[in-house]
């Protein structure tokens, strides 16, 4: 049996979910917090229609350890957005700093 995965997901605070209703995405589920988004993502990465899950990053944090173990596998893709509290500022390194780190040198990349 061929599954075709096609559907788009989200996992958002109230504000968020209506927005992404009203532009058409139809699973679109709105969570108060980490447990039960736990859940939903778990729900969503065991459904073989949902191509891509879309997070807010603050629903993200709280379920770090769950994502990591979905993103191992090649689907569905989570994307994180930011929630209406704004961006949550990560500690990440760029390839840029990566370099410099490993062998001294800043390099243009």
């Amino acid at each position: 049996m061929n599954r075709e995965r096609y559907k788009i997901a989200t996992i958002t605070d109230d504000i968020t979910a209506i927005g992404m209703r009203l532009s058409g995405i139809g699973e679109a589920k709105s969570v108060k917090d980490g447990e039960s988004g736990s859940k939903l993502i778990s729900q969503y990465a065991n459904d073989a229609t949902i191509a891509v899950i879309i997070i807010t990053e603050s629903i993200a944090a709280e379920n770090r350890t769950l994502i990591n173990r979905i993103t191992m596998r090649p689907w569905p893709v989570i994307v994180e957005i930011p929630g209406p509290e704004g961006k949550i500022e990560k500690e990440s390194s760029s390839i840029k700093e990566l370099v410099k780190r490993a062998i001294g040198i800043d390099m243009d990349i």
